[in-house]
C-alpha cells in the first residue's frame, strides 16, 4: 500500500470521531505524495496500520470518497485520485477568504492582551528550528491562525472555516519548510495591518497567505514528482 507508517499514524491522537482521524491522516498522506494517486487501499491493511476495526476505516475512505481524494475503480476497489491543481488553489482560494473575513473581523475586538499572545506565537514561529518538536511549528501556527478566527466573535463563521481547513494540510511549514520565511513574513504583515486597524488590507493579506501557500504545495508535489492533473 505504500503508508508511511511514521508519517500517517502520528496523525491519529485519541480523540472521537476515529473515522475523521483516520481520514485526516490518509488526507495528509495524499496531499504531501506520501499516497500516490492510483494507489490502491486495502481496508485489512488500514484496520493493521491504525489498529482499529472496519467500521471507522470504511467511514473515513466514505468521507475521502466524498471529498474527492479517492475514488473507486471499475472493481470497486478504493484507489487514491488523480490530484488536481485547480482543486488544491481553490481549497486554499476558499480557506483563506474566510480566514480573511476573520481577521477584517478580529479588528473590532482585539484587545493588547490578545495582541500580546499572537506576537508571542508569531516570534516562536521565527524562532523554531529543526532541534525543535515537529509538532510544535505546525501547532503554533494553528493556534496563530486559530486565535485570529476566534477573534472574529462569529461561530457561523468559525464553523465553516473548520469545514473547509479539513482540505487545507495541517502539516504544511514541516513538510514544505522553504516556506516558512515567506510564512513569518506574512504573519508580521498581518498582525501590522491589524494593529493599524486596516480591516480592508489585513483581508486581503490573509486571503493571499492561503492563496500563495497552494502554489507553494504544487512546486513541493512536482519537485517529488507526483503527477498533478
Amino acid at each position: 500500500m505504500g503508508i508511511d507508517s511514521s508519517a500517517s499514524a502520528r496523525a491519529v491522537i485519541q480523540r472521537d470521531p476515529l473515522g475523521t482521524q483516520i481520514a485526516a491522516a490518509l488526507r495528509q498522506d495524499i496531499f504531501f505524495g506520501r499516497l500516490l494517486p492510483g494507489t490502491r487501499l486495502s481496508q485489512q491493511e488500514l484496520c493493521e496500520h491504525f489498529g482499529t476495526s472496519r467500521m471507522p476505516v470504511r467511514d473515513a475512505l466514505r468521507e475521502l470518497v466524498y471529498d474527492g481524494l479517492l475514488e473507486l475503480d471499475g472493481g470497486r476497489h478504493t484507489v487514491v485520485a488523480p490530484l488536481n491543481k485547480a482543486d488544491l488553489r481553490d481549497s486554499f482560494l476558499i480557506e483563506g477568504m474566510l480566514n480573511g473575513l476573520a481577521a477584517r473581523r478580529a479588528i473590532e475586538f482585539a484587545t493588547d492582551a490578545d495582541y500580546a499572545v499572537l506576537e508571542d506565537l508569531h516570534r516562536r514561529m521565527e524562532s523554531y528550528h529543526e532541534n525543535s518538536e515537529r509538532t510544535n511549528l505546525a501547532d503554533l501556527n494553528w493556534q496563530f491562525h486559530r486565535h485570529i478566527n476566534k477573534l472574529s466573535g462569529s461561530r457561523k463563521l468559525m464553523a465553516a472555516i473548520r469545514v473547509v481547513s479539513l482540505n487545507v494540510p495541517r502539516d504544511y511549514l514541516l513538510e514544505v519548510p522553504q516556506w516558512r520565511k515567506r510564512s513569518n513574513a506574512d504573519h508580521e504583515g498581518i498582525l501590522a495591518a491589524m494593529r493599524a486597524g486596516d480591516g480592508e488590507r489585513v483581508e486581503h493579506m490573509m486571503t493571499d497567505h492561503l492563496v500563495s501557500s497552494a502554489e507553494g504545495l504544487i512546486e513541493y508535489l512536482t519537485s517529488k514528482g507526483v503527477r498533478l492533473t
